[in-house]
């Protein structure tokens, strides 16, 4: 057991036996119960190494009252940390059982016990009990906020949206970008059952929530592509890029079908241009790039690239776009070294994840909007702009 168990048993005894003094005192010096014998056996079982045996007698000789109730908290909390959730629960159904134990003091044993429900799995018996905090008028964002976990976990968005709203409603506002993440989950769920009606409608719900919800700006996109109106995808799609600068990655090719498929080339490099002007992120640089190669400028292309490559001078991306204009130029066999860089940069780009989790680190070739890793929403992005140097 580590260090700081074996301060804390001794403490939990010897309050007990306190305890136990005060109350014969208070009983006019009548024994019954007494605890001293108790802790002397506790002691006995610690001398013969038996820990586990001495920290259930010293859990039992703890009496509940308003001056050890915090040693009870201290001890539940410490055996949930140490993975001992059974003996964690027990501590905590012992405070709540005890009849005067009342008000705050009560919610508390309660928020505990169900912290200690979730550590184990037992999602039911932790929503149970959260729902039952929310009526004592303590912790109720507290307890909204871990009842929006579980329905999380149970893939139950509308509840989870209902405690959500809850949560901000308290004052713990700033949840709507998880909310709408919610809206866009049921937006897919339709989808997948083909009632498109109803995924445009959690995704414009979902938009509305947070307006900078680039994945409802994705997903309205699509549903526009899939219904055939251009228009409205193309509208979407641009929306993203005001959203968030990150996601040029998914925005860019999608815009590049529209304006494909409509004839519209043009109008696509000029609003490239504008936006190049306007920023220099690598994305934007390689579908400018490309647009010029597209128009039958590929000397001006590889021109521009070279001239990127001197402001991003670890861009593989970037690098990788003017070796392939450089090898179009250069004659079949007359140099193989921009093949064998080309090649080389392919293998390590094909290995480098291509969406990063900008909270925990968490690398992956698929987009995730709940991380993985660290199970935050929204913080997955992609990794298209990365160096060499930030990607190794």
């Amino acid at each position: 057991m580590d260090i700081l168990l074996w301060l804390l048993l001794p403490v939990a005894a010897a309050t007990g036996w306190w305890s136990g003094h005060r109350q014969t005192r208070r009983q006019g010096g009548e024994k019954k119960g007494h605890p001293e014998g108790g802790y002397i056996k506790g002691l006995n079982f610690l001398l013969n190494e038996q820990p586990d045996k001495a920290l259930d007698l010293f859990i039992d000789l703890l009496e509940v009252d308003d001056e050890t109730i915090d040693t009870h908290l201290l001890l539940g909390g410490l055996f949930r940390k140490r993975g001992e959730v059974e003996r964690a629960i027990r501590i905590h159904q012992n405070l709540i059982a005890r009849p005067y134990l009342r008000g705050q003091d009560r919610a508390t044993a309660m928020l505990e016990l169900g912290k200690d429900y979730m550590h184990a799995g037992l999602l039911d018996r932790a929503e149970g009990l959260y729902k039952e905090i929310l009526e004592t008028g303590y912790y109720k964002i507290e307890a909204g906020r871990q009842l929006q976990r579980i329905y999380e976990q149970e893939k139950d968005w509308k509840a989870a949206i209902e405690y959500s709203s809850l949560v901000d409603a308290k004052g713990d506002s700033g949840r709507a970008a998880v909310r709408a993440h919610y809206w866009c989950e049921l937006a897919e769920k339709a989808l997948a059952q083909g009632r498109d009606r109803a995924a445009y409608a959690h995704a414009k719900q979902a938009l509305a929530t947070d307006p900078n919800s680039v994945r409802a700006s994705l997903l309205l996109g699509d549903l526009a592509v899939h219904n055939g109106n251009l228009k409205e995808a193309e509208k979407n799609y641009l929306r993203i890029l005001r959203q968030d600068e990150k996601f040029l990655p998914e925005a860019l090719p999608k815009l590049d079908g529209i304006y494909r498929q409509t004839g519209q080339w043009r109008t696509y490099k000029k609003i490239l241009g504008k936006m190049r002007d306007e920023n220099n992120k690598i994305e934007l640089l390689i579908h400018y790039a490309r647009s010029m190669v597209e128009s039958g400028a590929a000397e001006e292309a590889r021109e521009f690239l070279l001239r990127a490559l001197e402001d991003h001078k670890d861009s593989l991306y970037l690098l990788r776009d003017y070796l392939r204009l450089e090898q179009s130029k250069i004659a079949p066999g007359a140099n193989k070294t921009p093949d064998i860089v080309l090649q080389m940069i392919d293998s390590y780009l094909t290995r480098s994840p291509t969406f990063c989790c900008e909270n925990c680190g968490f690398g992956s070739k698929n987009l995730y909007w709940q991380c993985p890793g660290c199970h935050q929403w929204g913080m997955v992005k992609p990794a298209r702009d990365h160096s060499f140097k930030r990607s190794k």
